[in-house]
């Protein structure tokens, strides 16, 4: 995205950016290694909780730094690395916390007092930035991805070794659920929102605000998966939290 420059929201500039993004080798090696992680991540949540899982991604905080500083050339200042470790941190701590295998069988219900929960909802500043409105918009539709694919990946069953046909059903049971579908139409949006920021800021800058993304998925894991948020998690979303507020 470098290459291409900084996206502008305008007409003219839409077909050339979606000539790039098919023609350009880098992007098509990303998609790659982001369609084999989904495949990974899918086999991890189809057998643990959400908010165990999330915590894997921990160190790519750290690594995502030092490979913008070795290769892409940015400068990346002790502000940044300092929110970044307590970003990856924060999502250790968070892995800490106990974890259970849980499957749901039965559709979900909200109680009064959860239903009108604003779950994905973030207060947003009349003066907030593009890049961190971007940011916004990536951690919602990440969280929101997130959540749909535990909730569809639960209920259509672990994916395990199996025979073929046991594999086939289930690769079935995967395309034809609509919280499946509806995750991976959520993740594609924040998936095209992180590469357009990327055309006009740094990856050192924009991933690490993305930690937001854990913060709402916890939400989500603990209102609407019902699943148990530990003192370690709780400990773990306050230092992301931390992280992001001094993050620049």
């Amino acid at each position: 995205m470098k290459g291409f420059g900084a996206v502008t929201f305008h007409w003219s500039v839409i077909p050339m950016l979606i000539g790039f993004l098919f023609s350009n080798s880098w992007i098509w090696l990303g998609v790659i290694c982001l369609v084999v992680s989904l495949g990974i991540y899918l086999t991890a949540i189809s057998r643990l909780d959400l908010s165990y899982v999330l915590p894997i991604h921990a160190f790519s905080y750290v690594l995502n730094a030092i490979l913008a500083g070795s290769i892409l050339g940015e400068q990346i200042s002790w502000v940044r690395w300092l929110s970044t470790s307590f970003i990856a941190l924060g999502v250790l701590l968070v892995g800490l916390g106990d974890s259970q295998t849980s499957r749901l069988d039965k559709p979900l219900t909200l109680s009064k007092k959860t239903r009108h929960f604003p779950l994905f909802i973030a207060p947003l500043g009349l003066a907030i930035s593009k890049s961190w409105l971007a940011i916004f918009v990536i951690a919602i539709a990440d969280a929101s991805g997130d959540v749909l694919l535990a909730l569809g990946m639960k209920r259509a069953g672990r994916v395990e070794r199996a025979s073929w046909k046991e594999t086939i059903a289930l690769i079935r049971r995967v395309l034809v659920n609509p919280a499946i579908l509806g995750g991976i139409l959520c993740q594609t949006i924040a998936f095209t929102s992180f590469i357009m920021v990327l055309s006009w800021a740094d990856i050192s800058f924009v991933r690490p605000g993305t930690a937001l993304t854990y913060v709402f998925s916890l939400l989500g894991a603990k209102y609407l998966l019902k699943e148990t948020l530990s003192r370690e998690k709780l400990i773990g979303v306050v230092l992301v939290g931390f992280g992001i507020a001094i993050h620049h």
